[in-house]
């Protein structure tokens, strides 16, 4: 045996130094000695693998596994041999057999993972990187499989813990920035500043951990924090338009509408904000051609279009010609509202043009600032059928009518931020003489389930079959109350009193701090005081609401 034992580690001293004709010449003789030897037919399958030959690696390490089968290492090699001829398959099966027997570690459960995660099945991978890390809490690649597998699928909060697990381990500024930026994608500023602040002290010279240190401090309104880090974020990078964007951002938070809109525009070289289709016709430069037709088309959230069709009025008076190309369920709404020449759906071809811009586009082409934002309403109106047939619906109701919103879409992570949710906004629901009619319509309605408003009420969520509906019912009402909604800006667009809960971190749009809005003057903002808590605004619209003795507008 000594002498097989000579051999082995003689072996393995002249792999180690590249001689892989002298490595299997001594492990070949130790075999002769030791037959059964599984560290010797281990390091024969190496010299294959390395020669090229993972097939001829795979039954080695399968001989190593049937001399040693206790030893979880021969399974992930030959494993990986498979993987290499393109039976990820069948070596997925063999590292779950080996888990069956009991021959497991950390990184043969990560490597299972790896490979069921490869198959799309992702609840697999991430129970098996769980294993690894019950057997070894600090295995660092299992942490990060883990923390992308549950990014994946969605699971932004977990997948946050699990990358911010991994900074603590690793210490490294990259770490710490893939910690923030998780945290930022899960919504939780206080912890993606921590994250990004250890970043940009371990290592100032990246660009990305910058620019998402100043998201982190847009996302609760810490103005000084966030306009220090995108500038300087575009110091050590002047083309990365994220942090442009977010710094157009941030300027127009703070009311610096005509150099925020500037900047914003850097938006439209990011995937996130590319139009669901390409215009071919010229992107218009803000230059008013009388006679030009423009199409204004909108892809994206419909409280944007709602917010900024308003310019095609203008445009209109001066001579241009405007059409629309944007969401099916604002058509009606736009077209009862005599704002456009023509419009067509997303679905369909765009009515003809000369010229084209983005519907977000409009604010910077139109070079607004805070003293000119066009602010006359209402530029909106519900059709003249669904007016009438929702005024007569409604005229019996007592009291004072208001509208009730308490959730938005959720399109984006923010929507955990913004949308307060039923429970939170109850006390609205239960003032004396106040009937509450709800406008929820999709996402939200199923805390209707857990929840019922305390007072008198009326649910219309389930017939309001577009944007002209809902119109026509706000019309009928005094009031609407609504978190950052597309029903938020519909209430203020077509002159009807909003009131606007808001989150400590509310979009750039209802400004910094203010609680009018200069672009709805009917509007009035609640905010947050208390990142996350609804309770002080909710509390503060009660008592307003309680203390309107009259409804807020004439009844015919």
């Amino acid at each position: 045996m000594t002498d097989a034992m000579d051999f082995l580690r003689a072996g393995a001293a002249a792999l180690q130094r590249g001689d892989r004709a002298g490595a299997e010449r001594r492990i070949v003789r130790a075999l002769a000695l030791v037959p059964g030897h599984g560290e010797c037919w281990n390091i024969l399958g190496v010299l294959a693998v390395s020669a090229g030959d993972p097939a001829g690696g795979e039954a080695r390490f399968r001989r190593a596994s049937v001399c040693a089968p206790d030893n979880p290492n021969y399974p992930r090699s030959q494993a990986e041999c498979l993987k290499r001829q393109g039976r990820a398959d069948r070596a997925a099966g063999l590292l779950a057999g080996a888990v069956r027997r009991g021959v497991l570690s950390p990184d043969l459960a990560c490597d299972l993972g790896d490979l069921r995660l490869g198959a799309r099945d992702g609840a697999a991978a991430v129970a098996l990187y769980r294993l690894a890390l019950a057997l070894a809490p600090g295995h660092a690649r299992s942490l990060n499989n883990l923390a992308e597998a549950l990014g994946k699928a969605e699971r932004l909060d977990a997948a946050a813990d699990a990358f911010a697990r991994l900074a603590v381990l690793r210490g490294t500024a990259a770490a710490w920035g893939t910690a923030g930026a998780a945290l930022l994608a899960a919504w939780r500023q206080d912890e993606a500043r921590g994250a990004l602040r250890r970043a940009v002290a371990l290592d100032p010279s990246t660009a990305e951990h910058w620019a998402n240190l100043g998201f982190a401090g847009l996302g609760q309104h810490a103005i000084a924090l966030a306009e220090i880090a995108f500038d300087r974020a575009l110091r050590l990078s002047p083309g990365m338009d994220t942090a442009r964007a977010g710094r157009g951002t941030l300027r127009m938070l703070n009311g610096r509408l005509r150099a925020g809109a500037a900047d914003y525009e850097a938006r439209l070289s990011l995937p996130t904000f590319q139009p669901s289709r390409s215009y071919s016709r010229p992107v218009w430069d803000g230059r008013v051609q009388p006679g030009k037709t423009l199409l204004i088309h909108a892809d994206r959230g419909h409280g944007d279009a709602i917010q900024f069709i308003r310019y095609a009025r203008p445009l209109r008076a001066q001579g241009m010609r405007v059409v629309f190309h944007g969401p099916e369920g604002l058509l009606d709404l736009f077209r009862a509202s005599d704002l456009v020449d023509d419009l067509s759906g997303l679905d369909g071809p765009p009515p003809a043009h000369d010229l084209q811009i983005p519907i977000m586009s409009l604010i910077h082409r139109m070079g607004t600032d805070l003293d000119s934002v066009p602010a006359a309403a209402p530029y909106l109106r519900a059709p003249d059928a669904a007016a009438r047939r929702w005024a007569n619906r409604l005229a019996g109701l007592s009291g004072l009518k208001a509208g009730l919103v308490w959730h938005g879409s959720v399109a984006f992570p923010y929507h955990r931020q913004r949308s307060p949710g039923l429970e939170a906004v109850l006390p609205l629901t239960g003032v004396s003489g106040v009937t509450t009619v709800l406008l929820q319509v999709a996402n939200g309605r199923a805390d209707l389930e857990r929840h019922t408003p305390l007072g008198p009420f009326l649910d219309l969520g389930t017939q309001l079959r577009d944007f002209a509906d809902t119109a026509a019912a706000i019309q009928a009402l005094d009031i609407v109350i609504s978190p950052c909604t597309a029903v938020a800006h519909l209430a203020g667009a077509l002159g009807k009193p909003v009131a606007v809960l808001l989150d400590q971190g509310a979009e750039w749009r209802w400004m910094c701090g203010r609680v009018d809005s200069p672009w709805y003057p009917t509007a009035r903002l609640y905010r947050q005081a208390v990142f996350g808590d609804w309770t002080e605004p909710v509390e503060r619209l009660r008592r307003d609401l309680a203390a309107l003795k009259e409804p807020l507008q004439d009844r015919p």
